[in-house]
């Protein structure tokens, strides 16, 4: 049996134990270690009963999860490192933490330096991966396990910032867009939970089309889309007025730099 441990109980731990809890090809023995019950109304009753302020599941973990905040990742390191077997898995999902900061924490063992976001949930996070100390024998395993929460690349380190600021924040982005989009469709007298259905189906099309005709310029798409004098036109002009592309690509390069940010003064 697989032991797995959990540090943190925010959003995204929460993302990541319901994607790991979907359809497990073999049986797994969770635990969740918490500091406090702040994020008590994310869990099911049955879920917060594995909950526990005290550390001793680390000690036969197999795989540990730290899933904290960044500003508490360091004083989180300092309780669990000591209890952390050095065979375990450590898998951080922390914004900004390298995996050189996770061994001057003391980290021994094999690391998975993720980025997934909170799609993780239902099997559909789009997953970066950076791996250390993680052998060729450990390695298709461990990567097995990380794409039970939805497609993982694994990519140098390097590329963990900006691919944070792209997939990992990146849902975000598409809530806003498809907020924006209901709220447009009850202006216009569309009820809104029709509204959500249809467009985050929509949303869903578009993305399905451009990653599978990836040879084809988004350009070009969009060009298709938009006829001359149409409705689309008129909708690209109003966007393109305000500026929304400039805009859009300004804050996902704001978020670049505050991943980098988090590192640094961590």
């Amino acid at each position: 049996m697989q032991r797995i441990a959990f540090v943190g109980s925010g959003h995204l731990a929460h993302a990541l134990w319901e994607g790991w809890h979907r359809n497990p090809p073999h049986p797994r023995q969770f635990s969740l270690i918490v500091r406090s019950d702040a994020h008590r109304s994310l869990w099911t009753e049955v879920e917060w009963a594995r909950a526990s302020t005290e550390l001793d599941c680390l000690d036969d973990a197999q795989v540990v999860v730290v899933a904290v905040k960044p500003k508490d990742m360091q004083r989180a390191l300092e309780l669990v490192v000591p209890r952390i077997d050095a065979q375990a898995v450590v898998v951080s999902p922390v914004a900004g933490w390298t995996i050189n900061q996770l061994r001057q924490a003391g980290v021994r063992g094999p690391v998975a330096r993720i980025m997934p976001n909170v799609c993780a949930a239902i099997g559909a996070s789009t997953t970066l991966a950076s791996f250390d100390g993680v052998d060729s024998r450990m390695g298709p395993g461990l990567e097995a396990f990380l794409a039970e929460c939805g497609p993982l690349t694994v990519v140098p380190e390097t590329q963990i910032n900006p691919f944070t600021a792209l997939v990992g924040s990146g849902p975000a982005y598409v809530f806003l867009l498809l907020e924006a989009l209901i709220a447009s469709g009850q202006q216009m007298g569309v009820d809104a939970q029709r509204s959500r259905e249809l467009v985050s189906s929509m949303v869903e099309g578009a993305a399905k089309l451009a990653k599978d005709r990836s040879g084809d310029s988004l350009a070009d798409w969009i060009g298709q889309v938009a006829s001359p004098g149409g409705t689309t036109e008129a909708l690209l002009r109003v966007l393109n007025e305000s500026g929304w592309p400039a805009v859009l690509q300004e804050a996902v390069v704001a978020a670049g730099k505050r991943a980098a940010e988090l590192g640094s003064a961590s």
